[in-house]
């Protein structure tokens, strides 16, 4: 096996323990900040990221991306809702790791104007077919101009990319001030997380694994402001008028389940909403691009 990364990716610490090993990679944890890193990898397994990323990926792998479409949206569309009651002004926003275009459709029907880049062609053909603009691009370089969108979405994107800092760093670059961002990754702290690391599962494409206080450090060194850890809130502009009861239901019993998942560790993924510091009186931010090459 060769080094994958030589020190840890959020504090740059090189103590750290092997936390599991395969003979294809070894996943490790860093002793300062706690981080779960790949540590070590078979270059074999590099190659494979590139191959995978294709029709047959998303068509027939694991996790059915072009199924359950309404579902999905609508899932998309509550968290979309969240990162609204912190940016209320939103009017435009930028998914990246787009796959089939879920979000994109979610802020579609928000009244965003909704843009989308993926690290496959592939999955960005799929979004343009739908009627989105999309492109193929990389989190670590986003091909927009500084302050360029009001919200930003990853979803399950960050644990994919070789430079979790500079991913971070890209999402609060083309953030517009008091624009706000959606972070979604696995929690290292799944019970059943064993497919986390398999190299044949999800070792080969997942690079780091977070918990709350590692993801959020890597955010506020980015420069953002972590507003929101939880999956459960109270969507206020919702708890008034004809549909308050239904809102305070779902609050009240979204809230009982998250605790329940997370005090036994059955919660599979973290959800961090940030924010970009306000913007300087007088300021005017740039319009939002269209994606180079369109």
């Amino acid at each position: 096996m060769s080094p994958f990364f030589s020190a840890c990716p959020i504090c740059a610490s090189t103590e750290r323990t092997t936390l599991i090993e395969f003979p294809e990679l070894r996943f490790s944890k860093c002793a300062a900040c706690g981080l779960v890193y790949k540590s070590e990898e078979d270059p074999s397994l590099s190659t494979r990221l590139a191959k995978r990323y294709d029709a047959g990926y998303f068509l027939n792998g694991q996790a059915q991306y072009l199924k359950r479409w309404d579902h999905r949206v609508a899932k998309c569309r509550r968290q979309l809702l969240m990162c609204l009651e912190f940016a209320p002004h939103a009017k435009t926003s930028l998914d990246v790791g787009c796959s089939a275009g879920y979000v994109l459709a979610a802020a579609a029907s928000l009244g965003l104007s909704p843009t989308g880049i993926d690290y496959a062609a592939y999955a960005a053909g799929l979004g343009r077919q739908r009627g989105f603009s999309t492109a193929a691009a990389s989190l670590t370089e986003l091909p927009f101009r500084d302050a360029s969108f009001d919200l930003v979405t990853a979803k399950h994107t960050l644990e994919h990319v070789r430079t979790p800092k500079q991913g971070l760093a890209e999402i609060a670059r083309v953030l517009r001030p008091g624009g706000v961002a959606l972070i979604v990754v696995p929690d290292v702290g799944y019970r059943r997380r064993g497919n986390y690391f398999h190299p044949e599962r999800l070792g080969w494409q997942h690079h780091v694994y977070y918990d709350v206080p590692t993801l959020s450090r890597g955010a506020r060194d980015a420069g953002l402001e972590v507003v929101s850890v939880d999956k459960a809130m109270l969507r206020r502009r919702l708890a008034k008028g004809a549909a308050a009861p239904y809102e305070w239901l779902r609050f009240g019993a979204l809230k009982v389940w998250t605790g329940l998942a997370k005090a036994t560790h059955l919660r599979r993924e973290l959800q961090l909403i940030v924010r970009k510091g306000p913007p300087l009186l007088g300021s005017h931010a740039l319009p939002s691009p269209r994606l180079q090459g369109q």
